[in-house]
Formats: C-alpha cells, sequence, structure tokens
C-alpha cells in the first residue's frame, strides 16, 4: 500500500533557497567496495560534509552501538540532509527497519573500539559471531554487542570484505565488559550505565544560557532541546533542589521561560513557515513536570502564561498547527502531533493549578476524536485522507494529555488505551521523527501496564542497543521512511534530540531503581491518592 508522507517532518518545513516541489529516491547504481567518499574518523557523528549548524548535509546512518561506527546499505547512496520541503508518495518497505544484509562502515568513532580493532572506512561487514547476515543487520549486531557487554563472548567478532583483498576477514571487536547485567539492558547496572553517560553528555553540551546548538528550527528547535534535556534529568532524579543535574535543570528552565514565547523558526513572508508551537509546547510540558517535582513561583508564572498562549494558539477547528499564522507551503494547517503535545502542556499547567478555557478543551477533543476512525488512534488531521489514519506516537500525545486533564475514566480515553496496548510495539509505524514515535509509545505503554511495556519494549532494545555510542549519546538510523524520503529530520535536528529522549524512556518506568521517570506527564502522579 502507498502512502502520502507531508513534508520531511515536523521540523524540516522552512524558508529555503531551494525547494523541491517533488522527490522520489531509488537505489542508486552499485558501488564498489571502497569506492565510497568515506569521512574521516574525526567527522564522527554526521560524516564530512555534516558540519552545518542546521544539520544540512548530515548524513543517514546505521549506528553500530558501542562499536563506534557507523554505516549505511552499499547499494543505496548516502542519504545526505539537504534544503527545502519535500512531498513524495512513497511504498512502505517494513524489511528496511531490519538493516541491510552488507553495511559499508562511513565513519569511525575516533580511537574508539572498532578504529582500534582494525576496522576501516569502506569496509562492508557482512556477518557477526561468524554468522552472515541473512534477514536484517541490526537485530544479530545489537545481540552480538550485549553478548561481549556482559561477558558472555570475547568481543564482537565482525565478518569483513575489503577492496584490496579476496574473500573476507574477520575483526575481533572488544568493547568494555559490564558484566552479565548487561544482557538486560532496560533495568539495573545496565541501564544506569547507559542513562548515567548520556546525562553527562547533555549536561556536557549544555551552553551558558542553558541552550544548546541551535540545529533545525533555529532557536525554536533549541527550546525544545532544552526542555527535552530538562524532561531526561528530571525523569533520573534531578530538579531545581537535588540531584547532580539540579543547576543544568535550572540553566534549562531559565532558557525556555526567556526563549519560548519569542522564538520562531523562520522568516516570515509568502507561505507560513512559523514552527513555534512546538516550542510552547514542549517548554510548557517540561515546566510544568519540573513544577510538579519542585515548586517554583517563577516557574509556575511562565507554566500558566505558555498554556494560555497554548489556548489562544488553537485553530478555529479545534486543532493546532506548526504555529499560528494560517496554511504552511505545503498547504494545511492542523496535524495532530502538536496537538497532544498541546493538551499535554495545558493539562500540567492545570496540575499546577491553572483553569482551561471550557470551549478550548471542548473544541480540542472534538477535533481529535473526529480525526479517528473510532479504534481510538489519533489521525493527522480530520482532513480527507488523513482522517482515521491511527498512530502511536499521536495516540500517546492525546492519550498524556487527557490524562493530565483529568480524563482518565472518560471513554476516549479507554478507546485511546485499548489501542497504545494494541500498538504499543508499532513506532516505526510513524511519520516525520522515529524518535518522537519512540518516545511517546514508549512514556505511554510504559505508564499504562507491564504488557504495554513489554510490547514496546520487545520492538525497541535493539535500537536502543544500537543508538548508544561510546561517548554516552545516543545515535539516530535511518528507517523506511527516510530512506524513501532521502531525509531524517532526527539527523537534522541533532544528537541532543535523540540522546534526551532514548534518556528519558529509559528512566521513565524506573521506579524499582529509584528513578522518579516522569509521573506528571503519564499521570502517574495524579493517581497516587494525596496526603491529607
Amino acid at each position: 500500500m502507498t502512502r502520502s508522507f507531508h513534508g520531511q517532518a515536523c521540523w524540516r518545513l522552512r524558508a529555503a533557497a531551494l525547494v523541491v516541489a517533488a522527490l522520489v529516491v531509488g537505489l542508486a547504481p552499485k558501488r564498489a567496495v571502497g569506492q565510497s567518499a568515506a569521512p574521516a574518523a574525526s567527522d564522527w557523528p554526521w560524516g564530512a560534509r555534516g558540519s552545518s549548524s542546521a544539520g544540512m548535509g548530515r548524513l543517514d546512518l546505521y549506528n553500530l552501538g558501542l562499536l563506534g561506527a557507523k554505516a549505511r546499505d552499499p547499494e543505496r547512496a548516502p542519504a545526505e540532509q539537504s534544503t527545502g520541503k519535500r512531498q513524495v508518495s512513497v511504498q512502505d518497505d517494513p524489511s528496511a527497519d531490519r538493516g541491510p544484509d552488507r553495511l559499508l562502515v562511513e565513519v569511525l568513532f575516533p580511537d574508539g573500539p572498532a578504529q582500534r580493532a582494525g576496522l576501516e572506512r569502506g569496509d562492508v561487514i557482512t556477518g557477526v559471531s561468524g554468522k552472515p547476515f541473512k534477514d536484517g543487520s541490526l537485530a544479530p549486531l545489537a545481540k552480538a554487542i550485549l553478548d561481549a557487554e556482559s561477558g558472555a563472548s570475547k568481543g564482537v567478532v565482525l565478518t569483513v570484505e575489503r577492496a584490496e583483498t579476496k574473500g573476507a576477514t574477520q575483526v575481533l571487536v572488544a568493547v568494555p565488559v559490564l558484566g552479565k547485567e548487561a544482557s538486560a539492558p532496560l533495568t539495573g547496572k545496565a541501564r544506569k550505565t547507559a542513562l548515567d553517560a548520556a546525562l553527562a553528555l547533555l549536561a556536557e553540551r549544555q551552553r551558558a544560557d542553558g541552550g544548546f546548538a541551535e540545529t533545525l528550527s533555529g532557536k525554536n528547535g533549541a527550546v525544545v532541546q532544552a526542555s527535552m534535556a530538562g524532561l531526561a534529568w528530571l525523569a533520573a532524579g534531578s530538579d531545581l533542589t537535588q540531584g547532580p543535574y539540579a543547576e543544568n535543570v535550572k540553566k534549562a528552565a531559565a532558557f525556555v521561560r526567556a526563549n519560548a514565547m519569542t522564538a520562531s523558526a523562520a522568516p516570515t513572508g509568502g507561505a507560513n513557515w512559523d514552527q513555534s508551537n512546538w516550542g510552547v509546547a514542549h517548554g510548557a510540558i517540561f515546566l510544568g513536570e519540573l513544577q510538579a517535582r519542585s515548586p517554583d513561583a517563577e516557574v509556575l508564572a511562565s507554566l500558566t502564561a505558555f498554556a494560555a498562549d497554548l489556548a489562544k494558539r488553537q485553530e478555529t477547528s479545534g486543532g493546532w498547527a506548526h504555529g499560528p499564522g494560517g496554511p504552511n507551503a505545503l498547504g494545511y494547517v492542523e496535524l495532530n502531533i502538536v496537538s497532544g503535545l498541546s493538551l499535554m502542556g495545558m493539562g500540567l499547567a492545570r496540575e499546577a493549578g491553572w483553569e482551561v478555557p471550557a470551549d478550548t478543551l471542548a473544541k480540542a477533543r472534538a477535533y481529535l476524536e473526529g480525526s479517528s476512525s473510532g479504534d481510538g488512534g489519533i489521525g493527522y488531521s480530520t482532513r480527507d485522507g488523513q482522517q482515521g489514519q491511527g498512530n502511536i506516537g499521536r495516540t500517546a500525545a492525546a492519550w498524556m494529555g487527557y490524562t493530565t486533564l483529568d480524563l482518565r475514566r472518560d471513554a476516549w480515553t479507554k478507546r485511546m488505551t485499548s489501542y497504545i496496548q494494541q500498538h504499543a510495539d508499532d513506532a516505526f509505524g510513524g511519520h516525520a521523527s522515529l524518535m518522537q514515535q519512540i518516545l511517546l509509545a514508549g512514556l505511554a505503554a510504559q505508564a499504562l501496564d507491564s504488557k504495554a511495556a513489554k510490547s514496546f519494549w520487545s520492538a525497541s532494545q535493539t535500537d536502543l542497543v544500537l543508538a548508544r555510542s561510546p561517548d554516552g549519546s545516543f545515535q539516530p538510523r535511518p528507517w523506511h521512511e527516510s530512506l524513501q524520503m532521502g531525509s531524517n529530520s532526527d539527523v537534522s535536528f541533532g544528537d541532543i534530540w535523540t540522546t534526551a529522549a532514548w534518556s528519558i524512556v529509559l528512566a521513565a518506568n524506573g521506579e524499582a531503581d529509584g528513578l522518579p521517570g516522569l509521573p506528571a506527564c503519564t499521570g502517574r502522579l495524579a493517581r497516587k491518592p494525596k496526603a491529607k
């Protein structure tokens, strides 16, 4: 079945000198092994051309976990981020999400395990642990990494083809041995190791003003990144008054408070390029969770201001757009991923004492529920061709919005609950940002019940293992949509976004390990009995 995807991503619509009205990406001619225009090792993580602050020129590559290498399908030209908007029709190919059976190494982490073991740019990895890849490379690679990290095997043995040699050679890549706990990366010492490294990297990359380097969507995108990093530190136990990242949380909150309602995604003129609803919604979610954890008068004032602003930004239809100002360059207005995030922000403000305007909530509910086919899955919008196309990310965001708005017993909430339980493993069925689907699905599934959480992780653990890198970051990956479109919004947005999102999901249901997660966002805080 062919689906029509509108735009490159939620973050990608912006003014640009080059506008590609239509693009269909096909297979590139075969390139001989070793003839890749491979970047130097110092070009980690995006490739030789990936230095642009806006993310242009970055390569969409498979990260090979703690090995410290990135690769691509040698049968495809490297997908490179570019300017402009794209509107394409693509053929779904779920098999692409398992990874190719041959991986052409493009980038090596400087002095990382793979480079120290002798892996070279231009090498083609054809198997692992003595077995060739036959049904995708990603799952067997992830298992080999976990086996090596747990001590069940002595490193990761890669089968490699090189242009200057005949036949295959074996490369043994040694990774740090954590112990048998590594075989269960979602709990205990294994989770703590990955999470601690990621949180430290976020702190290291945070700027003096509390924000992060601007990538896609400029200052507005920086607000989203600061909000996401703040949520990651909160989920792992820090807040305004305690935890190793209390100062980082304070700085992130100050940056978000100062910039969320003033940031514009792109210059005005012609079509509407405003993307600022993303910043205000994420800012409200971060400040709402923060206020629930460590109440502060200044945070509360900004939170209620953001919520009131979100109410004003609602379209007459009841939905929300990328930003106010009418149709964007692709001719549409509302999209329900923003509607769900906006409800989450307003719901958290409600939990802090702000009163949601009754007409705002009534119109939002009518729009969201009207986008569905009735099964509880939230569609892209109510427009023809987009109504009824349920999606785990949109539904999870709306579900968390309803729970924070104290609609947990509502009939529609129950329908969304059922949808999430049935589709918690379908992050790859989303659109635009795979990482956003993983984030929202993971939060909602882990807040619901163990069955939903197990379903989510059964589909996501391999990606978690392969996203990890030697520097503590989590890296994005190609998937069927980005491979077909030749562009990946997670790559353009950068690894702060991906690192923060994976950190949040890892910590989201960590009560057994003493982690608070995000109880306000997911409704767990509201469900707990209040002290008398």
